[in-house]
Parts: C-alpha cells; structure tokens; sequence
C-alpha cells in the first residue's frame, strides 16, 4: 500500500492541459487530501509478493560473501545476568562547622535533620497552646483529668504590645505546653503524683513528640546565612570502609544523589559498633532494551512514528545528536536491561556482574569508568575532581513534602538609587506565631519645629519604612571584596523575624544578584516509611523581582 498526497501535484493551466496531460479534473476539484493507492493482484492471490523471492539469490549471496557477512562472530545472546552488590546505610550526618556528628537511625529522613531550625527561642503561643491541648487528651485517655491542674501551674506570660485579641483568648484558655515540657524534663510534675502507670507513659510520648515536632532542642543547624544555603555531610556505612558525601550548597527542598560530592573526609561517631554492610545476590534474565522509535525487529512491522530520528534536523558539527542517532538506529539491538532493586537510604556500590549467553558461556562485564582519559564514561556517580565513587546513592529523604504559607519572608534586593542594599521584613511572626504582614512606619529625621510657613524644607536624609533594613558593605578580610552586614536606620534593632536576627548578620556581596532573593520561613510536613507524620520549619530560597527603591534621598529640598 502507498500513500501520496496529492498537494504535491502540481497545478495545470487550463482544462484543455488537463485533457491532454490525462489526469483527472475531480483531483484539482476537491480539498487537498490523503489518496490511498492499494495494488492488485493480477491471479487474485497475494502470497507470491509477500513472499519477497528474489530474481537471482546466488547474486546476493556472492554480494554478502564480498562484505564478509557471512564472517561470523563467536558470540551468543544474552539469557541471564548475575549481580552482586553490597548496601552500606546512611547512619550520621554532620552540619557545616560542626565539632562532632549526628547519629541518623535507620528510617529516619535527612529532610528533618538538615532543615530543622534550632531552638533559640520558644514556639508560638497557638503552637505551645494545641501541644498542651494535646498532652490533655493524651492523660484523659490514660484515666487522668489534669485540665485545670495545668492551666492553673503552667499558665502564658503574654507580652504587653504585639499579641492580638485571639492570641491573647487562646492563652487564658490554655496551659504553656513549653512550661510542662520543661517539668517534665526537670522531673517537678505534682500533678501526676498518683496518677497511673498509663499517664506517667503518655506524658513521656507526648514529651519526645513535642521536642521532636514542635519544638527541638538541636544545638547546630546547617544553614549558612552568609550564604543562604544549607552545607553538611553524610556518611554510608562505618569505620574504615564508610563512604562520605558532602552537600556544598543545598538551597533545600528535595535531597538526592546530585546534591553530594564525594568526599574523603571520615565521620566518626564516639563509642560506635560497626555495622555490617547488607549483601545483595540477584540473578534474572537479560531483557533487550526498549525505547520509542527503536528500530522494529520484524520485517512487516512499522515504527512508532512519535519519535522519528529520520527527521531530526542535524548539522554536520552536532556530534551529540549524531551519536544518539547512531546509537539509536544501529547499534539500540545491542544493549540489555536487568533491573536491580536497591534499598533506600543507602550507598549501594556495585561488585560484579556476569552474564550467561546462549552457548552457556560465562563472562564477568568490565566497568566502564575503569577505562582512561575519553575512554571512561561514569553516570550517576559522586565524584570530587577525578576521583569518583562506585556506586549509586540513594538518600534517606522524602518523596513528597507539603508546605504551608511563609511565617515569616525577607526580601534581598539591591536599591541603585540609594547605591544600597536592603533587607525587607515583608512577613514575620506575631507573638502567637501568625504571620503578620504589613508596612510599618516611616523611620528618618522629624520635620523641624518652627518650619511650618518655611518655603522649602531640607532634610539631610529622607526617611524609610522601618521594615527596611540596610545592608551595609563592609570590605572582607584578605579576599579583595565585600560582605553585606546587617545595619540600623533608627540605631537600635529593627529586625523583629529570625531570619535577620543573629548580630552580626553577614551576606557575601556575590550571593545579591541585582534579580533579588526572596528568603521564606514555610512550614513543613511529611511522613516517614511507616506513616508517622514528621514536622518542621524550613527554610527556602527563591528568585526575586529585581531592584527596589527604599525612596531614600540625601540632601532632599521640597516645597
């Protein structure tokens, strides 16, 4: 069967051409269309053409004979494959700068651990407030009333300004969960004094839930404020056969295997066991690899014409897509498939692997990055420099992670009017830990008594919103460039956020593009392997929407 399309026969003159070219005039009559072409059988039966017989077979024959065709190669195909591998587990981590590491038990999630801000101040009053809540279901359920005992032994000591109405009902209706969970750690609870074996137990469960979810008690995080990144370490196995990883610059978010270097330096845990690496044995059988528009195997089966490497436009100096063409089109029959399954949260370095052909041969596959120079190709590998591992890792992190709105948001950017650069509190936390929004008021000199009637009035500096912070180079030590630090409009602390709250806070000159950044406080949660709910405060970075002005002024003349 042919297809020919017939807009591409040309047009002719006149009716009298068209007579005596001899086409038909309904072609020129109708739409452009598809015409199908179908041969016929002169005897009726098709078989003789599809059985292809060929006018002189031993001409072909002597042709493949002079391409040495019928050279053969010692070669069967593949049946079985043999893999053997061994898993060592991701067990510590270590933050940025940090003395000693952090032991990471099997299951647990990387995304917590690195992205969890230390305690340096209690959690909202709505977040302590629904801990309590909780605490008194959990000792209801074990046979203890202890509602109004802990409201009145643990009750919220509110600031006077900054704390709205509902905040301020919430903690007269409720007891401080950071309060108890500072008895509860101290071992001063009279109110359970008598109480049953069940509600000593769920006071201890709801005390690691709550420094485990709301409120933790890390010493040392991996963010990097000069940098506003997170930096840290892994480790896959222990002792002297471990493999180390180290994350340069992780803006946070999702955890994979491209977020590491390989890395030489060893984590060591104190008093730690060695721990036996897992030992994976599997055997399958080979399967051809498969892709679209792969050549078809068969002689009467058509390609899938979605991918059609025949019509890709390629130039002669596109040595990339010449390749894959070729690899596709030619050489796409010669590779196999054995899938292996690899346990997540570890390092998996492969031993060996050996086939078995069709002639019962065995032979044990060369790696192909132990070649040299442009012969060694590596995918899917940490490498520092030249140096790379042998393996795959596959980190303990989440799949999915859920965020709410940003508690808290400060925008990086650069004024070029004022030859400047800003820090602006666009969201913050309130005192029930809400985010509040909003400008503030206009920081700067007062208009002079005594110039009401004046003409014109001067001022030395103009003033700004007092949620504008500047960033104030300062010249960097032995590097020949600049860090921002964090300065003041009214001399005394304008950052009400924890984002800006360390003093001194740095920002290396090149981390501002003059795009701007917007760095956010969000809310997190995710579940582990057995559907525990994991929570956190996390911080992200995104792009922002370039340069801003403060509508600062020096030397500012206005009727």
């Amino acid at each position: 069967m042919s297809i020919v399309d017939t807009r591409h026969i040309p047009l002719i003159g006149s009716l009298a051409e068209v007579a005596r070219e001899g086409i038909n005039i309904g072609i020129y009559l109708v739409p452009p269309a598809l015409t199908r072409l179908e041969p016929q059988s002169i005897s009726g039966d098709p078989t003789p053409g599809l059985e292809m017989a060929v006018h002189d077979p031993l001409w072909m024959l002597g042709r493949q004979w002079q391409f040495a065709e019928f050279s053969g190669e010692d070669a069967g195909t593949p049946l079985t494959v043999q893999v053997k591998a061994r898993a060592k587990r991701v067990s510590a981590w270590k933050p940025a700068g940090a003395a000693s590491a952090v032991p990471l038990a099997p299951g647990a999630l990387l995304d917590q651990a690195i992205e969890r801000e230390p305690r340096e101040a209690a959690p909202g009053v709505r977040a302590r407030a629904e801990a309590a809540g909780l605490l008194i279901v959990m000792l209801g359920e074990a046979g203890l009333d202890a509602g109004a005992t802990l409201l009145a032994a643990y009750p919220f000591t509110l600031p006077a300004s900054d704390v709205g109405a509902a905040t301020r009902l919430i903690g007269a209706r409720s007891p401080d969960g950071e309060a108890i969970a500072a008895a509860i750690e101290a071992g001063d609870t009279p109110w359970l004094a008598g109480a049953p074996a069940a509600a000593h137990d769920a006071a201890t469960a709801w005390l690691d839930w709550y420094r485990t979810q709301v409120s933790p008690l890390a010493t040392s995080e991996s963010w990097l404020p000069r940098h506003l990144e997170y930096r840290f370490a892994i480790r896959a196995g222990s002792g002297d056969g471990q493999a180390g990883f180290e994350a340069p610059m992780h803006e946070g978010g999702a955890i994979d295997w491209y977020s590491f270097d390989a890395s030489g330096a060893p984590i060591a845990l104190p008093g730690e066991a060695p721990e036996s690496d897992e030992e994976i044995d599997l055997t399958s059988f080979a399967s051809p690899l498969r892709y679209s528009g792969m050549p078809a195997d068969r002689l009467w089966q058509f390609e899938d014409s979605a991918a059609n490497f025949g019509a890709m436009d390629v130039q002669p100096n596109d040595l990339a897509r010449l390749c894959l063409i070729e690899f596709a089109m030619i050489y796409g029959c010669d590779w196999f498939l054995t899938p292996l399954d690899i346990p997540a949260g570890a390092f998996t370095e492969l031993g060996s692997v050996t086939l078995r052909d069709s002639f019962g041969e065995t032979e044990t596959l060369a790696r192909s990055a132990d070649g040299a120079g442009d012969a060694r190709f590596r995918l899917f590998r940490n490498s520092r420099g030249d140096d790379a591992l042998d393996g795959l890792l596959v980190p303990p992190s989440s799949l999915d992670v859920h965020e709410g709105r940003p508690i808290e948001q400060v925008n990086f950017l650069r004024d070029e009017m004022a030859n400047m650069g800003w820090a602006v509190e666009r969201v913050v936390p309130d005192a029930g830990g809400d985010p509040r929004r909003g400008r503030r008021a206009l920081t700067g000199p007062e208009r002079a008594e005594g110039t009401e009637n004046a003409d014109l009035t001067y001022r030395l500096m103009t003033g700004v919103p007092d949620n504008w912070i500047p960033l104030v180079p300062v010249p960097t030590t032995g590097r020949g460039g600049f860090k921002l630090r964090k300065g003041t409009m009214t001399g005394t602390e304008q950052a009400k956020g924890r984002i800006l709250a360390a003093t001194p806070f740095d920002l290396m000159d090149e981390e501002l593009p003059r795009t701007g950044l917007k760095v956010m406080r969000v809310p997190s949660m995710t579940r582990d392997a057995k559907g525990n709910r994991i929570r956190w405060i996390a911080r992200r970075i995104e792009s922002g929407f370039g340069e801003g002005s403060s509508g600062l002024k020096f030397d500012d003349a206005h009727a």
